[in-house]
């Protein structure tokens, strides 16, 4: 079919296109309101600018198409292909996006609100500066996840998204927002953090194993039973947050602020605190061999119980600091 006749057709009250082939199509600008695509071939077509809010396009083949500043809010894309289409400033709120391929896609600057991306693969995929507020991202069952490995995700605002279980290795979130976000049991082995702001979000279980967080935000934030092993988190702040049984053994924590923080069982063996702010933090029964303290302040901080065997001390600051026997020292 022509892309003419397509577009005749539908103004005249038609919507049911299903299994439609026409690819590489020019349908820039067109108006396809509720259109119904499903499984039809479009792929390397132009639909720049379309109009395409609430259509249906489940399984629809749209690799390689021109897809910038399309709308597409509140449209049905499950288990659509989208690999390596260009999305640039799509808006797709509330859009069904559940189990899509957007293998190295461009969802640059992408409105992607309250949108529903559970099992896609957006794995390699550009959205920088996307805004994915409220996105559902949530794991639905065992080796059924969302793929953002290798992702670019710096910029982005994910404030209050569900990512509990998503697959984020080697994701690109540097000043990226993530307040509030749930990120339970999510994988973020190698991913670069830094500057990002994680205040009040869920992080427990989290594997952040060789990841980078130099000066982010995690401030009120849980991360009980997470692993920061090997971790870059320099000049971070962990004020008030929950980190009971976390595991951050030769992390790097230079300068990093874990005053009133609640740090018991933690693992901080061999790990780097110089010039750490530990001011009033609980560290009950921590794992503390052979850290480095060098001038880290631990004023009125609770060590009690603490195993301290081979710690670096030199200038370390103790101000009526509970020590692993139960004496206060100053």
């Amino acid at each position: 079919m022509h892309p003419n006749e397509l577009l005749k057709r539908f103004a005249t009250g038609e919507q049911e296109f299903t299994g439609l082939k026409m690819p590489k199509a020019n349908l820039a600008g067109a108006d396809l309101i509720g259109i119904i695509l499903n499984e039809s071939d479009l792929h390397d077509s132009s639909l720049v600018f379309a109009y395409l809010n609430r259509a249906s396009l489940i399984q629809v083949n749209l690799a390689g198409a021109d897809l910038s500043g399309v709308s597409l809010s509140q449209a049905d894309l499950t288990r659509a292909d989208l690999r390596t289409a260009n999305l640039h400033g799509a808006m797709l709120q509330e859009a069904n996006l559940k189990e899509i391929d957007a293998t190295l896609a461009t969802l640059l600057d992408a409105n992607l609100i309250a949108a529903d991306l559970r099992g896609a693969d957006l794995s390699g995929a550009v959205l920088v500066g996307a805004i994915l507020r409220g996105a559902n991202m949530r794991q639905e069952s065992k080796g059924h996840k969302t793929n953002l490995q290798g992702a670019d995700l710096s910029c982005c605002d994910l404030a209050n998204a569900n990512m509990k279980g998503a697959d984020l290795a080697r994701a690109n979130l540097v000043n990226a927002n993530l307040q509030g976000a749930n990120l339970r049991e999510v994988d973020l082995r190698k991913a670069d953090l830094s500057g990002a702001n994680l205040e009040g979000a869920f992080l427990t279980e989290a594997n952040l194993t060789g990841a980078k967080l130099t000066g982010a935000n995690l401030s009120r934030t849980n991360l009980s039973r997470a692993k920061f092993i090997q971790s870059e988190v320099s000049l971070a702040n962990f004020r008030e947050s929950i980190m009971t049984n976390i595991s951050l053994s030769y992390a790097n924590l230079t300068g990093s602020d874990f005053s009133l923080a609640r740090m018991n069982y933690a693992d901080l063996s061999r790990s780097n605190l110089t010039e750490a702010n530990l001011m009033e933090t609980e560290l009950t029964e921590a794992f503390l061999a052979r850290a480095n303290l060098t001038k880290a302040n631990l004023t009125q901080a609770n060590l009690l119980r603490a195993d301290m065997i081979g710690v670096n001390l030199i200038g370390t600051i103790f101000q009526q600091t509970t020590m692993p026997d139960g004496q206060i020292r100053n």
